[in-house]
């Protein structure tokens, strides 16, 4: 079983349940963080003591303070936490049910495990916890029968970053000159411009406005 886990979640009741219940399933030791900058902290710091976290679990959204903070959704949290451990299982555990985002976090972030809060939260958290442990996937009954759903659209990374961008208030140039420093390709003018026109037609959205409120609403991204 798991002997180091690290839970990242804002909430000090919805913590301390987590904590209960991990602690009723193993001997492990855990930690928690109630924002992801720290949470992120303290993964590094485990590494670099050579005792690395096996198991991350962690919510979607946070509420912040009024300190500045680098990494503001549990989503973005995954992504820089794959980044310097890509090896670290991870199950999310969050009151998000929207299908897209639950298949966006398999297949674009490799997560190990999906668990939805709710009445019979913690106990299908313990499932999930074991079976990722078992090195299977999970997914409780909510997020499965997201999982199931063959209509939702699939963006790429690519695609999930234009769209991030747009949504924070950048304009195409800004979003080419983001692009080459971050040497993400394709960065031309005009491959930005014809991607976000494909995706325009496929919401059937006039504007990139309209564009970034559809994609919101469906929660395609975070």
């Amino acid at each position: 079983m798991f002997t180091k886990i690290i839970i990242a979640e804002d909430i000090d009741n919805e913590n301390l349940g987590i904590v209960s219940s991990v602690n009723e399933l193993t001997n492990a030791q855990v930690d928690t963080a109630q924002f992801c900058d720290k949470t992120k902290l303290k993964i590094e710091r485990a590494i670099q003591e050579g005792t690395p976290y096996q198991l991350l679990i962690s919510d979607l959204s946070f509420t912040l303070d009024y300190k500045k903070h680098q990494i503001t959704s549990g989503k973005q949290l995954i992504g820089e936490v794959k980044k310097i451990q890509p090896n670290i299982k991870i199950i999310v555990f969050s009151g998000e049910d929207k299908p897209a985002i639950i298949k966006s976090l398999f297949e674009n972030y490799q997560i190990n495990g999906y668990v939805c809060k709710g009445l019979y939260g913690l106990s299908e958290l313990n499932k999930a916890i074991q079976q990722v442990y078992d090195g299977k996937p999970y997914t409780c009954p909510v997020s499965k029968n997201a999982m199931h759903q063959n209509n939702i659209l699939q963006l790429d990374p690519y695609e999930i970053q234009l769209l991030t961008l747009l949504v924070q208030g950048y304009k195409q140039e800004e979003i080419r000159q983001y692009l080459v420093k971050k040497e993400i390709s394709p960065n031309s003018k005009r491959s930005i411009e014809d991607r976000i026109r494909k995706l325009r037609e496929y919401f059937n959205a006039k504007t990139n406005i309209q564009l970034v409120y559809m994609v919101n609403q469906l929660g395609l991204i975070s």
